[in-house]
């Protein structure tokens, strides 16, 4: 078996190279490469990827995101972007490949989306703390029961057909209903924009709107992740039909600023992600006394694209939804796990704030 370290600038190569073209299962694709390897973050010679692989099977692998804590380069950090086992080949691989990637970091290495499963993990490493969240929403807009149910119960997935079908019906008789609760979040009094690129002007109001984030991003840094996706719609003549341990092909993505302005006044800018019909706000910079027209913005947003669900985070955002009428079918409450190693406690206590999209998770 041999350990590989990949490092930011090698990335190109290592995607164009023979290792990468025989490894089954590939590591990376080619896409996630290309946008990390002009991450403005990274400089060239940091750990983008540590892999195990024995002849050409890839046995494990761990990802990492090089990133600054509060936007301040004197201060670097990494978020894990990826760790995989082989069930059966890579079992024992799993903590010694993490600790690997734990050290050349200098032990600076965040979560901001763990599983229960991977917090029990780290846990028994006594390296990290685990600070209380907020639990975000997760709302319906639709009938979805063939995600849902097969997600929940495995051994239903061979009556997924049945539960599209089931899904399409329930979904067209809802369409008075939905016209009738559309027409209670509209807003005519707001502009909304929407946009690829900011302009000075909306990088200022990124800049104050995120005195107290744990990475801070800056509107040029939304800007590569906007222009530099790590995953792609599913089109035939991409030539991405790889094996590989992570999702990198959809039906259908998108990402995109809205900006929000009323009576000329810019109350907001919104970062939006739409997967799949899944729409999350990985960030959200507005004026506090605005979340109401904020949380109006976003709504607009399900009805026009027409979502399956929305799913927030920011805790300002979480309040205003849970106090005021809201479009969906039903909503429930969900947790995100962050771990922070104990080197970065006292930057996280002084900078607690976490955007929705934060470490890896914008990306996907």
């Amino acid at each position: 078996m041999q350990i590989t370290e990949i490092t930011v600038a090698g990335l190109p190569d290592f995607v164009a190279g023979n290792l990468w073209q025989n490894l089954s299962p590939k590591p990376i694709t080619f896409l996630r490469a290309t946008a990390q390897s002009k991450n403005p973050r990274a400089n060239p010679e940091d750990i983008a990827l540590i892999i195990a692989h024995e002849n050409n099977t890839l046995t494990g692998l761990v990802g990492l995101l090089p990133d600054f804590i509060h936007g301040d380069a004197t201060q670097p950090a990494s978020s894990n972007s990826c760790w995989w086992v082989d069930p059966e080949k890579g079992k024992h691989l799993a903590i010694p490949l993490f600790l690997r990637a734990f050290s050349v970091c200098n032990h600076r290495m965040f979560m901001t989306d763990c599983t229960p499963h991977t917090q029990r993990i780290l846990e028994k490493t006594n390296r990290f703390d685990f600070p209380e969240t907020e639990p975000g929403i997760r709302g319906f807009l639709k009938f979805n029961l063939h995600e849902v149910v097969p997600a929940k119960f495995p051994t239903l997935r061979k009556l997924k057909f049945l539960l599209n079908l089931t899904d399409q019906i329930l979904n067209f008789l809802l369409i008075p209903f939905q016209k009738i609760r559309h027409s209670k979040i509209r807003n005519n009094s707001l502009k909304l924009d929407y946009l690829t690129a900011l302009n000075p002007e909306l990088n200022k109001f990124i800049e104050t709107h995120s005195g107290n984030e744990f990475t801070r991003r800056s509107g040029t840094e939304l800007e590569w992740i906007i222009q530099h996706p790590w995953i792609k719609q599913n089109d035939e003549q991409l030539n991405s039909q790889i094996e590989y341990p992570f999702s990198h092909l959809v039906k259908n993505f998108n990402q995109y600023f809205v900006k929000i302005e009323g009576a000329n006044q810019l109350f907001g800018l919104l970062f939006i992600s739409v997967r799949d019909g899944h729409l999350k706000v990985p960030y959200a910079y507005f004026e506090d006394d605005a979340a109401p027209l904020i949380v109006k913005a976003i709504y607009c947003e399900t009805v026009r694209q027409k979502a399956v669900t929305l799913t927030v985070f920011s805790p300002k955002l979480v309040q205003q939804m849970n106090s005021v009428s809201h479009p969906f079918l039903f909503k429930k409450r969900v947790r995100r796990l962050i771990a922070i190693p104990k080197e970065l406690s006292g930057l996280y206590q002084k900078y607690p704030e976490i955007q929705d999209g934060d470490g890896d998770v914008v990306f996907t």
